[in-house]
């Protein structure tokens, strides 16, 4: 171990004297004394079979790649779970040894050695498909190119750029070609086809698990690390703990970041046990090994510039905030639901404040604070803004939120069309969102059966601009497929409202055929194990003001009797698969009990009450309950009920 930390340092301390020798013009040592020092790192590097990428005794070339190649890695790289709460962290450690590291802030990298050689370097990608950057490893500072282990070895680290290199670098740049964070530096550096690009970066390379080695190895992830240390890699800064998490020792991590200009974005925490850990199953997302602590999520300064008003199908206006791009966890943020009138008041929102913006979860876009709240209040439409009919205000228990009064107006029909046209309802391809509105528009369609007599407007559509004889005679051809419809994707394409394809599921296993459900009293509905009174009153008044609309839509359509076979076992990934979710308070759409069903059928556990080692509490937007308080103080992620449709509506 002596001999590689001489190694290391000598190959800084040489090259500390070979800038100044080459680029400063200031020679520090004579040419003797250098001599003498790179003959010593010779023969030290001949004695230990270890190389270091820029040691002075081996020319590295640059390469320049036409593209970078894709590789499918031998073993999902998978990311780690997340949490935010420091009694979720200890109560998932069960009290086991466990490691403390850094999450440091970069570029995650799989690298590769065989008999000692570095034989390839490859970007985690999406953990199944990564590219090939062993042109760019090879030129990274300090990167072992040869280690004195004489086997297979796969292990993974991040490649990362410190803060201060990172200033120093962009501050080089033009204003339109600086980069946001340390991380999307590095990640544009290991990524360039030109590895000269990557070697004037300032790239490092910390690692942080062996992932494959035919070496028999210590139980101990700790142990594993001094070996990997023995081979001269640098790791991720790690502690050793046999004792709960701290906020001390967070702060500690937290301090130790920013002393050596690490950029990081949280903490991670492994067992220690080796063996445990491969003991433990794995989700299709996130081994269970390890638990990733974020700080908190990260806010950041915007200006409001304006407020987008939308119609859904059920008349209500969503408003949207359009503000000043941010970076939040590397993509750009430009926009976040301000949910309802209430959520608007009470910020006292006005176009040109400033606002605090944050992803909530890293996921969901959210204003959560004004930092002008002097400026006045904002005035809501009070004219529809698609049909310029008169809106007015509902106030649901808790919130005001704003309706359309024309139960014609376009929006709505357009906004139930593409519900009635999706993959998992009716499934017609061809009509996009704006093929829909122009047909609304030239009033081809006013009900979902017009879609069925499309063929009397042929000479009409095919001189429509984007549209040709093949195009129409592609659409015609999507509709006659879309006849053949199984009754839950049916009733999804309704729009029924409260009625998701979880929902739907259910009715039809219960009813078997259309003509069923639409006799189904609502005892019956309430009968279903999670439909409650909320929905199936939804249901029932829906069917009383759109039966003629869904007898002649009957018309058309063949019902597969697919709904009575066993439902699918395999439950595919979503936002709540996995998670521990529990509900508070009332709800606009849902009855406790139905929530119960579609969280279970999602792959979710519904506790039976409220608990720190909870994932999510889901807030009802009727009335709220002390328990958002208390999972705001633990460190829970409270999700409202507006979030939550959003999120399941939008497939997460």
């Amino acid at each position: 171990m002596d001999k590689i930390q001489s190694i290391q340092e000598l190959v800084k301390e040489l090259n500390v004297h070979r800038n100044n020798y080459y680029n400063l013009n200031k020679p520090t040592i004579t040419d003797l004394q250098y001599d003498k020092m790179v003959e010593e790192l010779f023969n030290l590097e001949q004695e230990t079979g270890y190389i270091l990428s820029n040691s002075p005794t081996i020319t590295v070339g640059y390469e320049v790649k036409s593209k970078l190649q894709k590789r499918t890695h031998p073993t999902l790289l998978k990311s780690l779970d997340k949490t935010k709460s420091i009694d979720e962290l200890n109560e998932w450690r069960k009290g086991k040894e466990t490691l403390l590291m850094l999450k440091d802030d970069g570029l995650t990298v799989e690298v590769n050695y065989e008999n000692g050689e570095f034989t390839g370097g490859y970007t985690r990608g999406n953990g199944e498909i990564g590219e090939e950057i062993s042109h760019n490893v090879k030129v990274i500072n300090d990167f072992p190119l040869f280690v004195p282990f004489k086997g297979k070895l796969r292990l993974s680290g991040e490649a990362i750029i410190h803060k201060d290199d990172f200033e120093e670098i962009n501050s080089k740049l033009p204003d339109d070609e600086k980069y946001a964070t340390p991380r999307n530096l590095v990640s544009g550096s290991v990524r360039q086809l030109n590895s000269e690009i990557c070697s004037q970066r300032k790239v490092y390379f910390h690692a942080f698990n062996i992932i494959e080695c035919n070496k028999e190895l210590s139980d101990s992830k700790f142990e594993q690390f001094q070996w990997l240390k023995y081979l001269g890699f640098t790791l991720v800064e790690h502690i050793k703990l046999s004792t709960d998490i701290t906020e001390d020792i967070i702060d500690s991590f937290k301090n130790l970041a920013e002393e050596k200009k690490i950029p990081i974005d949280g903490l991670v925490v492994s067992y220690n046990s080796v063996k445990y850990s491969n003991s433990l199953p794995e989700t299709s997302h996130h081994p269970l090994h390890s638990l990733s602590f974020k700080f908190y999520d990260d806010v950041f300064e915007s200006t409001l510039r304006d407020v987008e008003w939308n119609t859904t199908r059920t008349g209500l206006i969503n408003p949207t905030a359009i503000f000043d791009t941010v970076i939040i966890d590397n993509t750009e943020v430009s926009r976040a639901s301000l949910h309802n009138l209430s959520f608007i008041e009470g910020l006292n929102l006005n176009i040109g404040c400033k606002i605090l913006v944050s992803k909530r979860n890293l996921i969901i876009p959210h204003v959560e604070d004004n930092l002008d709240r002097d400026n006045g209040i904002m005035l809501y439409p009070e004219h529809c803004p698609s049909c310029g009919e008169e809106t007015y205000v509902k106030n649901t228990g808790t919130a005001d939120v704003l309706f359309c009064k024309n139960k014609n107006c376009q929006a709505q029909l357009l906004d139930k069309m593409v519900n009635f046209v999706k993959r998992n309802a009716i499934n017609i391809e061809g009509l996009s969102e704006a093929t829909l509105e122009k047909f609304l528009k030239l009033e081809f369609i006013k009900t979902f059966g017009d879609i069925y007599r499309l063929e009397q407007y042929k000479s009409k559509i095919i001189k429509l601009e984007g549209f040709g004889i093949k195009s129409y005679n592609r659409l015609l051809t999507s509709i006659e497929n879309s006849k053949n419809v199984k009754l839950a994707n049916f009733i999804v394409g309704l729009g029924i409202e409260g009625v998701g394809s979880s929902t739907a599921k259910l009715i039809a296993k219960k009813f078997k055929t259309i003509h069923d459900f639409i006799n189904a009293k609502n005892v019956e509905l309430l009968n279903i194990d999670g439909i409650g009174d909320i929905t199936a009153e939804s249901i029932v008044q829906y069917r009383l003001e759109n039966i003629d609309i869904i007898l002649d839509l009957v018309e058309y359509m063949n019902f597969s009797d697919s709904e009575v076979k066993k439902e699918e076992t395999t439950i595919k990934d979503n936002f709540f698969k996995g998670k521990k979710i529990y509900a508070t308070g009332s709800f606009l759409h849902y009855k406790k009990e139905e929530l119960k069903s579609l969280f279970e059928s999602l792959g979710a556990e519904f506790a039976n009450g409220y608990a720190k080692s909870l994932d999510y509490l889901i807030e009802g937007s009727l009335k709220s309950s002390s328990k958002v308080d208390k999972a705001k103080k633990d460190g829970i992620q409270v999700i409202s009920e507006d979030e939550f449709i959003r999120i399941i509506n939008q497939g997460y």
